[in-house]
């Protein structure tokens, strides 16, 4: 099973299963992508799979299309 790393390269003690998200929950990103706000928080998860260590490079598999090089990092 996947395990994550923290900042400092020290093993995590808990295993990862999901990576639960909310979405549309800030205001300014909600109005510059002309959204209206939401009545109840937008969650969505992402699986174990999604995680990857700050450390490394990110590689994306060649035939996923068009790519940015312009990241957005919010936690």
């Amino acid at each position: 099973m996947y395990q994550h790393h923290n900042w400092q390269g020290a093993l995590l003690d808990f295993p990862v299963s999901k990576v639960v998200c909310v979405g549309s929950n800030y205001a300014n990103h909600i109005k510059e992508m002309g959204s209206a706000t939401p009545e109840e928080p937008v969650l969505f998860i992402k699986p174990e799979t999604a995680l990857c260590d700050i450390r490394q490079p990110l590689v994306l598999p060649e035939g996923w299309g068009r790519c940015t090089t312009k990241w957005s990092w919010r936690c």
